[in-house]
């Protein structure tokens, strides 16, 4: 931050307001308070900036000093105070830092030192070193108010450094919430932002067609065509890939029409950009004569690099596939793939959902296989596995009455009656009445007198028994 500071500002002698329109021509971003005005240094050498903006106000009159930090805190108290507590600094050289104690005094002009503590000099504080240039000044110049001040007073805490060395704890129990935003400037901790971030320069191409206006949507192929080159050209240079690109149509009743495209994966591919807007160009239909063209790339990421087994044959086959649905996707094929969720009812669980363009043909997370229990099994691999019907099959059973529930002793399936040797249950469950569809069941794991399990269970609200399914 480059903060400059006129004792005339200050005592209304003249506004800052009226310098801010013409510092903007030297600096790229300003800022205008009423006592000073902020220049933003980031990506520049702001001491250059700070003496250019210092020798314009000079030459209008305007006696100012500027400061020049990492914080806005220091840079502030640097244009307003940076000529006090500096008796111990040698004289200082014209556009020279002072490394030896981190910071020093920068003067505009061809002076050769005589200028020391004039208006028009130019005070940087090196990154890292904004709490120890702070320390020695007297904590007058955050003007606290009256009532803090002298509690400060009183206990003998006169500097800046004095305050930052105390607990945070210790300065809110003490002297209340608003010592604490005073604590915090007194360690150069300063969270204002006075400049947004400026967003990335998206890469674009346009055209405008300045003689005649284009009513067939199949001539605009040779458009795209030359205007998708150069966006490419810069991706594969910079290592990256795009996620989206936007097509932009100016018509010639000055409205525009625009549709942003989605590639099955981020690509740089000349050759899959084309592709995708040819499909678009044959199906447009726009309301009124096209008068230009604009490409701009979206959301870009660094270019993946996928490294695998050559003698693996999923890999080797790995890009075919991945064009194949790349194709597909962007032929307005829409992609599912089964999810579960933990609804109580088994057959409710599966569920078929549409697949996000950016996880299509990405490699599925594996999880460790869980240790096997038991012996036996192919692989290895212990215990039974539950086959579930694809609809539960009504069955005919006799049961016995148990205390507040009946087991069941036999069933009549397909194949005739079976005995059963154990049940084991009731499991209850019972819900679905606040989305239209109430269940309530009784499972019981059974074996028949076979040695089959099966899993079977009585709905209560039909009064009947269903086979779910069996476990082998």
């Amino acid at each position: 931050y480059v903060c400059l500071w006129s004792p005339a500002w200050s005592t209304g002698g003249a506004s800052a307001a009226e310098a801010g329109p013409q510092l903007s021509e030297l600096a790229p971003r300003i800022r205008v308070e009423p006592e000073v005005i902020w220049a933003d240094g980031s990506g520049l050498d702001a001491v250059t900036l700070a003496a250019r903006l210092l020798g314009h106000l000079t030459t209008r009159g305007v006696p100012a000093r500027a400061g020049v930090a990492a914080l806005p805190v220091t840079a502030e108290l640097a244009a307003r105070f940076g000529d006090q507590g500096d008796d111990h600094l040698e004289e200082p050289t014209p556009f020279l830092v002072k490394e030896r104690s981190g910071w020093g005094w920068r003067q505009p002009g061809t002076g050769n030192g005589d200028e020391r503590g004039s208006p028009t000099s130019v005070l940087a504080v090196r990154k890292g070193e904004e709490a120890r240039w702070q320390a020695p000044l007297p904590i007058a110049i955050l003007a606290p108010d009256d009532r803090l001040r002298t509690l400060l007073d009183g206990v003998g805490i006169t500097t800046l450094g004095a305050l930052a060395a105390l607990d945070r704890e210790a300065i809110e129990v003490r002297f209340g919430p608003a010592a604490v935003d005073l604590w915090r400037l007194a360690r150069a901790d300063d969270r204002r932002i006075l400049f947004r971030r400026v967003p990335p320069d998206r890469p674009c191409g346009s055209i405008d067609f300045v003689d005649y206006v284009l009513t067939d949507p199949a001539r605009l192929l040779f458009t795209v065509n030359a205007l998708l080159g150069p966006l490419c050209e810069r991706m594969v240079a910079r290592g990256e890939h795009a996620r989206t690109l936007r097509l932009v149509l100016p018509l010639a009743d000055g409205s525009e029409w625009d549709r942003v495209i989605r590639p099955a994966r981020p690509t740089a591919s000349r050759d899959s950009w084309l592709r995708l807007l040819r499909n678009l160009l044959d199906r447009l239909t726009v309301p009124d004569a096209v008068a230009g063209m604009r490409l701009e790339l979206g959301r870009t990421e660094p270019a993946a690099v996928r490294q695998g087994d050559l003698f693996d044959r999923g890999f080797a086959t790995a890009a075919a596939v991945e064009a194949a649905v790349a194709r597909l996707v962007e032929r307005q094929v829409e992609p599912l793939a089964p999810r579960t969720d933990a609804h109580p009812l088994l057959e409710r669980r599966g569920t078929w959902a549409l697949v996000p363009p950016d996880r299509i043909a990405a490699p599925t997370p594996t999880s460790p296989t869980p240790p096997s229990r038991g012996g036996g099994g192919e692989g290895g691999r212990g215990g039974l596995v539950l086959q579930l019907l694809p609809e539960p099959r009504r069955l005919v059973v006799e049961t016995v009455r148990r205390r507040d529930h009946d087991v069941p002793l036999r069933l009549r399936d397909r194949g005739g009656w079976r005995e059963i040797a154990h049940a084991a249950g009731p499991d209850r469950i019972s819900g679905g009445q606040w989305e239209g569809e109430p269940y309530a069941r009784e499972y019981f794991r059974c074996v028949t007198d076979e040695g089959v399990p099966l899993w079977i269970y009585r709905d209560a609200r039909e009064d009947g028994w269903f086979l779910h399914g069996w476990w082998d």
